[in-house]
């Protein structure tokens, strides 16, 4: 019992200090986001209470270009992953050849494990040499690939827990194929849809590593920008910025959970 009772406490211990390597700079970071700093610069040590960087960053033009940018970018992505990305997931079941469904699945999880880096070069190169000039549709395409798979895979999993039984009444009342899919398919799986969807967005808007191989000068999302900006000393609206982002993202996976929680109800 003693050593069921170590074990425990040291577990404890052991999350408690992993969530603080993991959560305490973003509470830092919302933290200086109200720091005053001086002349305009960040400091290292906290000299009052402001809300100024806030409306610094409202006001800083190139900030908003860059976040009104990768909205845009973020929308168009969750669009068509939303739409592909379902297709693909339902393929992955439903489809009557066994070969297509694994080779559906194997290119799935093959986008999954690959480094985001060796996708950014690709895209790039690949770009570069069918003489594609970059801006905002290939930023999108770029981003498009991950982002389906992580609609594929949810939409994936609610299809593996579809009744089929209520697909076979349905043909034994006399509906068609077209008719079971409107009817009892796509409403079962719309719930899974929407939160793959949401995370799509998610993903697209708060991503660097392929935008930062991917933007141009006129061109650029808002964490490309904050990762650039940082090279010329931090400023409290990088800080504003960054938490408001933080304050986004966590809003849109609460609606994700949220659009999940009611998927495993129903």
């Amino acid at each position: 019992m003693t050593r069921l009772r170590s074990t425990r406490t040291a577990l404890g211990v052991v999350c408690a200090l992993g969530l603080a390597v993991l959560y305490l700079p973003l509470l830092v970071s919302v933290l200086y986001s109200f720091n005053q700093g001086i002349d305009g610069r960040q400091t290292a040590r906290l000299t009052g209470w402001s809300l100024g960087a806030y409306a610094a960053a409202w006001q800083d033009d190139s900030l908003r270009s860059a976040a009104l940018t990768g909205l845009q970018v973020a929308l168009v992505v969750a669009a068509v992953s939303g739409l592909l990305g379902s297709a693909w997931g339902y393929a992955m079941v439903r489809h009557p050849s066994a070969r297509v469904r694994r080779a559906l699945a194997g290119l799935g999880y093959l986008l999954v494990i690959m480094p985001e880096v060796v996708l950014a070069v690709s895209l790039l190169q690949f770009a570069g040499r069918l003489g594609v000039p970059l801006g905002f549709l290939t930023l999108a395409a770029a981003h498009t690939p991950m982002t389906m798979v992580v609609v594929a895979l949810i939409v994936r999993a609610r299809v593996l827990t579809l009744d089929r039984r209520l697909e076979d009444a349905g043909r034994d009342l006399g509906a068609s194929e077209l008719r079971i899919l409107g009817d009892i398919v796509v409403p079962a799986l719309l719930p899974a849809v929407l939160t793959g969807t949401v995370l799509a967005f998610t993903f697209s808007f708060d991503d660097v590593v392929i935008s930062a191989f991917l933007t141009t000068p006129s061109v650029s999302t808002l964490p490309v920008y904050l990762y650039s900006s940082l090279n010329y000393g931090t400023a409290p609206a990088v800080y504003a910025a960054t938490t408001a982002v933080l304050a986004l993202t966590i809003v849109v996976l609460g609606i994700a959970g949220l659009l999940h929680r009611a998927t495993t109800v129903t």
